[in-house]
């Protein structure tokens, strides 16, 4: 999950729903849930203590998996950058996370760096959703269990 995942979480704003849905099915171990350390800086929130504090109390939570920045992690990013040109900094820093750390999906509201639908670096870029409603992790059918 991208930084700006957790911001609209903690302020009711963008898709919060859609955050929160994840945050109880990785609570619940439906999911695993990653997000790079970087969102610790970048989901700060507003200058609102209870915002920051909200998120910082969240990013503790076992259940959710903070994927160090690291030197890989820094080269993953310098060739996104090189190769997508309209994905910069901390952008493909937290894309070239969720490559190393094997993730499958990035839920991002940033549409203007990322193109939902679009798989870069093995990971499918998604704009958010809820767990369990429509496309991914879509509950089986009866008649599928």
């Amino acid at each position: 999950m991208d930084a700006n995942c957790f911001v609209d979480w903690a302020q009711g704003t963008g898709e919060p729903r859609a955050t929160e849905s994840m945050l109880r099915a990785g609570k619940a171990g439906q999911v695993r849930l990653f997000t790079s350390t970087l969102t610790l800086a970048e989901a700060r929130g507003t200058t609102d203590s209870a915002h920051r504090l909200r998120i910082r109390t969240l990013l503790q939570e076992p259940y959710i998996i903070l994927v160090e920045v690291t030197r890989r992690v820094g080269l993953v990013a310098n060739d996104i950058a090189a190769e997508h040109p309209k994905i910069k900094g901390a952008d493909a820093v937290h894309l070239a996370c969720a490559n190393v750390a094997g993730v499958e999906v990035l839920m991002t509201r940033n549409t203007r760096d990322f193109q939902p639908g679009e798989v870069c670096k093995g990971v499918l870029l998604r704009a958010p959703f809820e767990f369990g409603g429509e496309g991914l992790f879509a509950p089986a059918a009866a008649d599928e269990t």
